[in-house]
């Protein structure tokens, strides 16, 4: 990241505090995006109860998506299910993006 040279003669502090918070902001972003993008590529199974937490939604919610086709439930063995986290984490990005 390559921030811009600032003058403090010049320079309010209004300005300043603006300068200094995007550049944090973007900072932040870029961690952030990083750290998801990752997860995303992990292939670490989930329980229905992590699920439902990272979601922040309820077993019936949970079975709903399920049943519509929003989450893919692998069943290992014969009774347990379980999620892949980067399933789940396109589930999430997707809900949100069509909150927005």
């Amino acid at each position: 990241m390559q921030m811009n040279d600032i003058i403090l003669t010049t320079t309010t502090k209004q300005e300043l505090v603006s300068e200094i918070t995007t550049s944090i902001l973007s900072g932040i972003t870029a961690i952030l995006k990083e750290s998801r993008d990752q997860d995303l590529h992990a292939k670490e199974w989930l329980t229905s109860k992590e699920t439902e937490t990272i979601l922040k939604i309820s077993p019936v919610t949970r079975w709903n998506w399920g049943n519509s086709g929003i989450l893919k439930a692998h069943r290992l063995g014969k009774t347990r299910l379980r999620y892949r986290k980067d399933e789940v984490l396109k589930a999430l990005l997707s809900i949100e993006s069509k909150k927005r």
